[in-house]
Parts: C-alpha cells; structure tokens; sequence
C-alpha cells in the first residue's frame, strides 16, 4: 500500500511539473498579441480598435519604402491623452548616442504620422527587441 501511495504522489509531481513546463515555454512566446503582418513587416497592437490603425501604419511604411528584407517589428500602444508608436532599433548602437540628423528623421517621421494616421500626439518610442524603451521622440 506503502509503494502505491508514493507511485501515485510521484505521478502527479511529474503532471505539476509538467503544467509548470508548458507554463513557462508558452509564457517566453515573443508574440505580443494582436498583429497586422505584411512581407518582412509586423504592426503588433493590444485594442481591437486599434486594428485600422495598425494596417495604416504598414500601408504609410510600405508607400514611403521603409520595409527592408529584414524583419521589422512595430507596436502601437493606445494611451488616454497619446499614441506611442515603438520601433525596434537593428543596430547596436547606444541610443543615447543618437545623431542629432537622426533624431530629426524620426522627429519628422513622428509629426508626419501623428499629422496623417494618428491624429492625436505621438511619441516614437525607440526600443529593444523586447520592446523595453530605450529612447523616446516626443
């Protein structure tokens, strides 16, 4: 009786075990939800509203030739009074050491978006590749 009450606790260890196992491979996933997704191009957003936006977002980078045949990873994020639109950076090039020429490029490219899509303020948010903020255009 002994041996059958063990046998049976080790099986449900292995079960737990194995639920925590698929837990954390599915919780490491990269995919950050809801996605509009285009040749090298994916526009992620968390709001079903959002969804036009998004498909904007991918038609103005196609139209401006911004898509390159590397993988290209766009967020928007909807707040109450603002619109933040996250870039992943391809370079490893410290962001706090942005030229000034650059910085300008994407402080053009904000007002353009936030004049032509987004019709409310924007912020360019420049991030890694797991879209943690790393340099903001406002």
């Amino acid at each position: 009786m002994e041996f059958n009450y063990l046998s049976d606790k080790l099986k449900e260890l292995k079960i737990i075990s194995l639920i925590f196992i698929c837990i954390a491979l599915f919780s490491c996933s990269t995919d950050q939800g809801r996605k509009v997704v285009g040749d090298q191009l994916s526009v992620y957003y968390d709001l079903p509203q959002d969804e036009a936006l998004a498909e904007q977002v991918a038609m103005y980078w196609r139209e401006n030739d911004f898509l390159t045949n590397e993988k290209q990873d766009l967020r928007i994020l909807h707040g109450e009074d603002k619109f933040q639109l996250l870039l992943i950076e391809n370079t490893q090039q410290a962001t706090k050491e942005l030229p000034f020429e650059e910085r300008k490029l994407l402080n053009d490219l904000k007002n353009d978006l936030q004049e032509n899509i987004f019709h409310k303020t924007l912020e360019i948010v420049i991030c890694n590749e797991k879209f943690e903020s790393k340099y903001t255009i406002n």
